[in-house]
């Protein structure tokens, strides 16, 4: 027996039935009810579209924090806080000042993303992506490199906007990279911005008790109060001052009053320091959105003729190249100049690592997408390409056994070496049977490429490896060129300095030392506890 209602008359009483409803508009019975308490999932799927990539939409979901929004706004204001009190000024000094701060600060940054935005741990999948991070992160505590710190500030947030928005995608193991793919990612990496309006509403909420109601009237007085001391500092009170001079004497008056009460740099300290509580987080509510990627745009196979004619005359091209260069191609012996030397391996080395490129570029235009007498030419065009590396990989280790590893040298050598065992597992998918996903595999392998780089003690490599060549007889190295490497050869720099004392590591050491004296105990690295020893 089911127990309900709405089945039958509700007006008995009345006489004509006519008169008001006959009978409910949806019955309801108790197993319906029961249906209904239970609990809904946390997460909706709302769906958008994907421009012009395809009319198939992907299923965005909306945002499902694992804490509350006012312990997420007081971590975020945690966060910029300690951003204010230790890396406040890095922009007027150089990337020495970045030390173990920086990497608390990322390290901090990624346990509050990853806690609030999963309830689960990262799995096996997700490391491949939070190891290099990671990695990059550590490298500021462990040296001074300022080559490999400055590149850094442009990787390491290109990366972590990259791993929240890949790890937030459902199956994203399964997802193809091809174009609709990173085209998506762009669009999500840049709607942080959409999340700005409800991060600043959050942050009311969090802040300011009484409610909804109180806390949007009073963002509402924020909002206009700001943007009326926008347009008066920028166009109203610049045209006025100008228009009459007794006015423009009250408003420096007015300025000097501020500027007395208030310093500069403590205004500018409180509005960066809103600014980033807001931006991350904007960036939290935005990049830790679950979203399951529905648009997997279907593989165009090429032309087989078109692509043969375009694969064989390049390839006729190369040949001919190779032709006209194998003179020096195989170089066995470098000229005793060094502009000549320099001009011989450099052009060369270029030349040939940009066909290289040329010809991964073709790979993943047609890989498993044209016939098989074209795969064939494919798979010449890998090993051409193999022997091209090669060959600059010759130049260069001859270039470098002469005169010595520089920074230059040091990662075209590390990139030649990466590229080779590239091409090498390149050529190995041609025999596969199942497709690679090439992009996502090159991808990966750069990213794990460049983290690895700047993990390794780059500066002791190239200071080692200098001191032992220029003990040949036929070295053309000089070891005082060297003084362009920073702290992270400091023991070694002052063996050199009790050795030479005339020579340039002298001073070299000083300045290292005054340097390191300098700096906060936040703006440390290992090197500079080393130095203090």
């Amino acid at each position: 027996m089911k127990f309900g209602w709405g089945g039958g008359i509700r007006t008995p009483e009345c006489l004509l039935q006519r008169q008001v409803p006959y009978h409910l508009a949806t019955p309801q019975c108790a197993e319906k009810i029961a249906q209904d308490r239970q609990p809904y999932r946390q997460i909706m799927p709302i769906r958008t579209s994907i421009s012009w990539m395809s009319d198939r939409p992907a299923l965005e979901y909306a945002s499902m924090l694992t804490i509350t929004k006012r312990e997420a706004v007081f971590a975020t204001i945690f966060l910029a806080l300690y951003w204010i009190l230790t890396l406040w000024g890095i922009w007027t000094k150089d990337v020495s000042a970045l030390g173990w701060n920086l990497t608390v600060f990322v390290v901090a940054l990624l346990c509050l993303y990853t806690h609030a935005g999963r309830p689960e741990r990262p799995g096996k999948r997700e490391y491949v992506w939070l190891v290099p991070l990671l990695l990059i992160a550590v490298s500021y505590t462990l040296y001074e490199n300022p080559y490999i710190k400055a590149v850094n500030m442009l990787v390491l947030p290109l990366l972590f906007v990259a791993y929240f928005i890949i790890t937030s995608t459902r199956h994203h193991e399964r997802v193809v990279w091809n174009s609709a793919w990173i085209w998506r990612m762009v669009e999500r990496a840049l709607g942080f911005v959409k999340q700005i309006e409800p991060a600043i509403s959050a942050t009311m909420h969090a802040l300011i008790p009484g409610g909804k109601q109180k806390s949007d009237l009073i963002k509402r007085i924020v909002i206009g109060l700001a943007i009326l001391i926008f347009v008066s500092l920028v166009l109203f009170i610049p045209l006025l001052s100008g228009a009459d001079a007794a006015f423009a004497a009250m408003v420096q008056s007015v300025q000097e009053f501020v500027l007395n009460l208030i310093a500069l740099e403590t205004l500018l300290k409180i509005v960066v320091f809103v600014v980033l509580t807001v931006l991350i987080l904007a960036g939290l509510l935005q990049w830790t959105k679950e979203e399951e990627f529905l648009v997997q745009k279907e593989t165009k196979h090429m032309d087989a003729v078109v692509s043969g004619i375009v694969l064989g005359g390049i390839l006729v091209l190369y040949v001919l190249f190779l032709f006209t260069q194998l003179k020096t191609l195989w170089v066995y012996q470098l000229p005793e100049e060094f502009l000549s030397t320099e001009r011989l391996v450099k052009s060369g080395f270029w030349q040939l690592f940009f066909l290289s490129g040329i010809n991964v570029l073709l790979y993943v235009l047609y890989y498993r997408r044209t016939s098989k007498p074209v795969q064939n030419l494919l798979t010449v065009f890998m090993f051409a390409s193999l022997l091209l590396l090669l060959s600059a990989t010759k130049r260069m280790g001859m270039y470098v056994f002469y005169y010595g590893f520089s920074y230059e040298k040091f990662f075209a050598a590390y990139t030649v070496v990466f590229a080779i065992f590239l091409f090498i597992r390149l050529i190995a998918a041609l025999f596969q049977k199942e497709k690679t996903d090439i992009v996502r595999y090159l991808v990966v392998a750069f990213v794990w490429m460049y983290a690895v780089a700047t993990v390794l003690p780059v500066e002791q490599i190239i200071f080692r490896a200098n001191r032992a060549l220029a003990l040949r007889p036929d070295s053309r190295l000089d070891m005082n060129e060297l003084v362009m490497l920073s702290a992270d050869v400091f023991s070694f720099g002052k063996e050199q300095s009790l050795a030479h004392p005339d020579s340039g590591w002298t001073a070299w050491v000083e300045e290292k030392t005054s340097i390191a004296a300098q700096k906060h105990f936040y703006e440390k690295t290992l090197t500079d506890l080393i130095i203090g020893k």
